[in-house]
């Protein structure tokens, strides 16, 4: 069964989470911050959840601390973990 968004927020507030290099280069390029991605998750819900060889990987989709639209890919890992793959911005407001 698929974990709901509240298994992940909790997650994020335990602070059981890792940002890949490859999140930290889209959030750069994109201008997101870590408090957006936070927001995100705390404030978003799960609009995709996709199998691929490494388990389950959740899109996040929600709001930015400026109001864009943001999207958060990630997973959990087998230690439990949240780690956040992706970030890019929603386009379509």
């Amino acid at each position: 069964m698929a974990p709901r968004i509240v298994t992940l927020r909790r997650k994020l507030a335990a602070g059981q989470y890792e940002l890949t290099q490859h999140a930290k280069e889209e959030m750069e390029q994109d201008a997101f911050l870590l408090e957006d991605v936070k927001r995100a998750i705390y404030g978003g819900r799960i609009v995709r959840a996709q199998r691929d060889t490494r388990g389950r990987k959740y899109t996040v989709s929600g709001k930015a601390t400026d109001a864009r639209g943001i999207r958060v890919v990630c997973r959990l890992t087998p230690l439990g973990r949240l780690r956040i793959i992706t970030v890019y911005e929603r386009e379509g407001q």
